[in-house]
């Protein structure tokens, strides 16, 4: 049977008043695989392949009674996503007859408290939101969820080897305890074959699940614009001529590594734009930029048929948001891995399935880590995700939240936490009774009668407004033009009355700040500089790093019979020498360092190595940017490492005899003031050197 006559016949006149073609060959799959099945299903495809509609028709088509609540709940990583996808899925919902309702901090009360006293339908939401009302709400959860069949999670790639994809595996095990065996859907646009087994294992549900994969991929249409010894502090005047140039005839998104640069690129565009009175729109985006605005930028960008356009963004706009169909993407500086190039390039050539890519860059290490994570893409090679290992962090968080949903729970049971819920497994039960002993005894919990309830730190927790989220909320000043917020920045030194700033890609100049309001007003100027942001640069992947010594050693970068590339790798091979199985760089100071051409984690791992068998005060420090660590005498030391007995157990003594270095490598888990130092060392050594 085909898949289209297996649909109810309302879908199929949807799709047939729609004027389909036909359907795709992901949703062809999907359709006849829940048709055939009770499995669960992972939907692995491009960009605009119709991976939404793959998940919902199937799921939707399955659905036989609408009448006895909510049946299909949608999860997004973004609020923005969740617009986008009611938006689309509204239309075919309306057609059915079936109510679709949003659920995040912007939607009104009105709506929600409909949905929760007469469930029913589709519920869109984020993994926030679902812990919010488990935590405040506990039995409407559980009325507004137990008739759920299918729960569908959107960017899948997104939450994986993630604090919150590990945060949103537990929530979905606490809320499928309220339902009749859900099936699950999950959709990707990039899935590594070594993921496999992550992503199938994610749901924590007894169904079998499969993957559907489709590897249908746009043409791929490559320049390059390489400016030889260019590289400062500012974007070198050859690139940005170079970006300008594309910019007057095709709509881009442009993805430099750092807020710093997507202001400093948006501002010089525009200004050279003006001056020659072209009608080009220039617009940053990224997270300190007001959400307001975000939405403006992407409304236009989806809905613009006529003016040309240009994004420079951050990974704002690497996930799937509908921005329509832009024509090309520019890489400036290098993408960190394989399946974040590859998330980039999927945001062109919806209309005319090529996609073109244009490399701009002005540095020649990071040239050659562009070409190295493209070089590999081509080759169909991701990288592999780095899944954390006992993720206490995410645990102690959802100890807490558990014990604010329930009010009290035997100690028995919480001891149990790792035999009941799937996502807590590979937690040894001495760690988690650790654990739980030091919040007992650091107050977060209270034990009364061999009851686990909250302790007084732990209420001081939840009226912590970003309670609900395993990732931080900015805490910056927040900027205010007329009646007009702007967005937000760090309040550094350099932000000071009559000082000129640049956000949102527009000149302001500082006329008033409130210290105690946390707000800047501004007003409108013409010239200024990039606010200083914290780093927004990923971790590196191991794979583009090893790749990047293989296009080294090999010559392989002949192949791109461009004269100056080659001129510059050869020196970058010329001020490299190997000895001993590593290679070494000698500056003009006669300082020697390792250069490793190795991924972040292997990198701050070895440098963790050194630092345990030296004395406390030699310094040693890592260039990552370069995979380089420099420091004294290292020849002897790595000789050591090789020779000498140095185990974990010397990395451990170490670390508990440096507190701050515990602080420096777990400062973005938000709750390990609830964890143990003996079990915040544990995480370390699990997850920097399991590479």
């Amino acid at each position: 049977m085909q898949a289209f006559d297996s649909l109810s016949r309302d879908i199929q006149q949807y799709i047939y008043d729609k004027g389909w073609p036909s359907l795709t060959n992901i949703q062809s799959a999907a359709i006849k695989q829940v048709a055939n099945t009770d499995h669960n299903l992972i939907l692995s495809a491009p960009t605009a392949s119709g991976k939404t509609e793959a998940a919902f028709i199937p799921a939707l088509n399955s659905v036989e009674d609408w009448e006895t609540g909510l049946k299909v709940l949608y999860v997004s990583p973004l609020k923005a996503l969740i617009n986008d996808q009611f938006q689309r899925i509204s239309e075919l919902s309306e057609y059915l007859d079936i109510p679709i309702t949003r659920w995040h901090g912007e939607v009104s009360q009105t709506q929600k408290r409909k949905v929760v006293n007469q469930p029913k339908g589709i519920l869109l939401i984020t993994p926030e939101s679902i812990e919010g009302m488990l935590v405040n709400r506990p039995g409407e959860a559980e009325h507004l969820f137990k008739g759920v069949e299918w729960i569908i999670i959107d960017e899948l790639h997104s939450f994986l080897g993630t604090e919150r994809g590990i945060h949103l595996q537990s929530l979905l095990q606490r809320i499928s305890r309220f339902m009749q065996a859900p099936r699950f859907i999950a959709m990707s646009a990039t899935l590594n074959k070594k993921d496999f087994g992550y992503a199938k294992a994610f749901f924590g549900s007894p169904r079998h699940t499969d993957i559907l994969v489709d590897r249908d991929k746009n043409d791929l249409f490559i320049t390059i614009d390489y400016t030889s010894g260019e590289a400062g502090p500012f974007v070198a005047r050859e690139s940005l001529e170079a970006i300008y140039r594309y910019s007057k005839t095709e709509t881009m998104l442009i993805f430099p590594n750092s807020r710093n640069r997507v202001e400093e690129i948006t501002h010089k565009l525009d200004k050279m734009a003006k001056k020659e009175n072209a009608p080009i729109r220039y617009f940053a985006h990224h997270s300190s930029v007001d959400k307001l605005l975000r939405e403006e930028v992407e409304f236009f960008a989806k809905n613009n048929e006529e003016q040309l356009f240009t994004i420079t963004c951050t990974s704002t706009l690497e996930l799937g948001i509908d921005i329509g169909s832009v024509d090309s993407v520019v890489q400036y500086g290098s993408p960190p891995s394989t399946s974040s190039l590859s998330q980039r390039l999927g945001r062109s050539g919806r209309r005319s399935h090529q996609s073109i890519l244009h490399i701009v860059e002005d540095d020649s290490w990071e040239m050659l880590q562009t070409y190295a994570a493209l070089d590999l893409l081509e080759q169909g090679e991701l990288d592999a995700t780095e899944m954390i290992e006992t993720p206490y962090n995410a645990l102690a968080h959802q100890v807490m939240a558990i014990l604010f949903q329930k009010v009290s729970v035997p100690m028995t049971q919480l001891l149990q936490l790792n035999k009941n819920f799937p996502v807590w497994r590979t937690i040894p039960d001495e760690d988690l009774a650790l654990l739980i002993g030091y919040m007992v005894e650091q107050d977060f919990i209270e034990i009364m009668d061999d009851e686990a309830i909250v302790g007084l730190e732990g209420e001081r927790l939840l009226r912590s407004r970003d309670f609900y989220a395993l990732f931080f909320t900015t805490s910056d000043f927040s900027v205010h033009y007329q009646h007009e917020r702007i967005g937000s920045l760090p309040f550094t030194p350099e932000i000071q009355i009559e000082s000129k700033i640049l956000l949102a890609g527009r000149v302001w100049i500082v006329k008033d700040i409130d210290v105690k309001a946390k707000r800047i007003q501004v007003e409108r100027s013409k010239e200024g500089k990039p606010p200083k942001f914290i780093s927004d640069e990923g971790f590196v992947s191991n794979e583009v790093r090893e790749n990047m010594e293989k296009l080294l050693r090999t010559g392989e970068y002949l192949n791109l019979n461009n004269d100056k590339i080659t001129r510059d790798f050869d020196f970058l091979k010329s001020a490299l020498y190997f000895d001993a199985g590593n290679y070494w760089f000698e500056d003009n100071q006669t300082n020697i360092g390792i250069v490793t051409f190795k991924g972040t984690k292997f990198n701050i791992a070895l440098l963790l190595l050194i630092k345990s068998i030296v004395g406390e005060g030699e310094k040693y420090q890592l260039h990552d940017k370069h995979s380089l660590i420099t420091g004294p005498d290292l020849k002897r030391i790595m000789q050591r490492l090789t020779d000498e007995d140095v185990s974990l157990d010397t990395v451990a003594a170490y670390l508990d005899r440096n507190e701050k270095a515990i602080e420096e490598l777990t400062v973005h888990q938000k709750f390990m003031q609830l964890v143990p130092t003996c079990l915040k060392i544990k995480w370390i050594l699990n997850n920097f050197f399991s590479v």
